[in-house]
C-alpha cells in the first residue's frame, strides 16, 4: 500500500506539468516535458481494440514480451511477491553508441474497478538481482491506465517518469522519449492480434 501511495504522489506531480505533444499518429498521442524534473518522463495516450483482460495477459506474458516491445532484449523473473506483485529485470538494447540499459523492477497489478486496472512498476536497488554487464536505469515511477471503452475497446495512457543513468546523447534522448512510447502501443495492438490469430488455429 505504501508503494502505491508512493506512484500516486509521482504521477500527481508528472499531471501537474505543462505537456508538451510531440507526436500523434495512428490514434496515439505522445506527451514529453524536457524542462520538467528528471531526465525523461513522457505520458501517451491511445485506444486498443481488446478488452482490459487481454491487454493484461499479452503484458504479463513476460516471456515472450521480447517480440513485441521495442528494443526489449528479453524479461527475466525474478520473485513473485503474489499473483499481482513481481520483481523483475528488463533488458534494453540501446541504439549506438549509448550502452545497453537494465530496468530492475517491481511492479504491481492493481485492479481499481471492473472497468480500469493500473499497471505499476518502479526500480529497486538489489546488488544481487542487477546485471553488472548493463547500466541500470533508474524508474521513479511507471504507470499504465487501462479503462474500458466498451467490451473490445480500451483507452491506455501510459506514464513514465525516470532517468536512463549513464551517458546518453541528447538527441537519442529525445528519439527514445518521443519514438519509444508510440512504438510500444503501436506493437501492442498487432501482438493483441497475432495472439487472437494462433488461439483461433488451436
Amino acid at each position: 500500500m505504501k508503494t502505491i501511495c508512493f506512484l500516486l504522489m509521482i504521477f500527481a506531480s508528472l499531471n501537474s506539468f505543462s505537456w508538451d505533444m510531440v507526436l500523434q499518429e495512428e490514434g496515439i498521442t505522445i506527451f514529453a516535458k524536457t524542462e520538467a524534473p528528471g531526465v525523461m518522463p513522457f505520458k501517451a495516450d491511445g485506444v486498443v481494440n481488446a478488452n482490459i483482460d487481454k491487454i493484461v495477459a499479452v503484458i504479463q506474458d513476460y516471456q515472450n514480451k521480447h517480440l513485441w516491445s521495442p528494443k526489449l532484449k528479453r524479461v527475466e523473473l525474478h520473485e513473485a511477491l503474489d499473483d499481482q506483485t513481481f520483481i523483475f529485470s528488463e533488458f534494453y538494447k540501446t541504439p549506438w553508441p549509448a550502452v545497453d540499459r537494465e530496468f530492475l523492477l517491481k511492479g504491481k497489478i492493481f485492479k481499481v474497478s471492473e472497468n480500469r486496472v493500473n499497471i505499476m512498476a518502479n526500480s529497486i536497488v538489489d546488488t544481487e538481482l542487477h546485471n553488472d554487464d548493463y547500466i541500470q536505469a533508474e524508474v521513479k515511477a511507471l504507470n499504465i491506465t487501462l479503462e474500458k471503452i466498451d467490451q473490445n475497446k480500451t483507452k491506455m495512457t501510459f506514464e513514465f517518469y525516470g532517468d536512463m543513468k549513464g551517458w546518453m546523447p541528447n538527441w537519442l534522448m529525445n528519439l527514445i522519449q518521443k519514438k519509444w512510447p508510440f512504438r510500444f502501443i503501436q506493437s501492442l495492438r498487432k501482438r493483441i492480434v497475432e495472439v487472437d490469430r494462433i488461439q483461433s488455429e488451436l
